[in-house]
């Protein structure tokens, strides 16, 4: 089993507005913990296995809701 951190940064849309997101993520085999982040044009929470914090998200496209607020939910 690996202990070295590794990245697993995927592309996702945002399921409220539709902005296609990248959250980075990195990862350690045995370390991953549920960890929090939110799209950069809406503020949708999401949340995914990670060992650290996951403290940058990278916009990849905008929203194409055509709004321009916070997420409802």
């Amino acid at each position: 089993m690996s202990k070295r951190p590794y990245d697993d940064s995927h592309e996702h849309p945002c399921t409220c507005c539709g902005a296609t997101i990248r959250p980075v993520v990195q990862k350690q085999d045995g370390h991953n913990e549920s960890e929090e982040y939110n799209c950069p044009e809406c503020g949708k929470e999401y949340s995914t296995r990670a060992s650290l914090p996951i403290t940058r998200v990278v916009l990849v496209s905008g929203r194409t809701d055509g709004r321009t607020g916070r997420c409802p939910d």
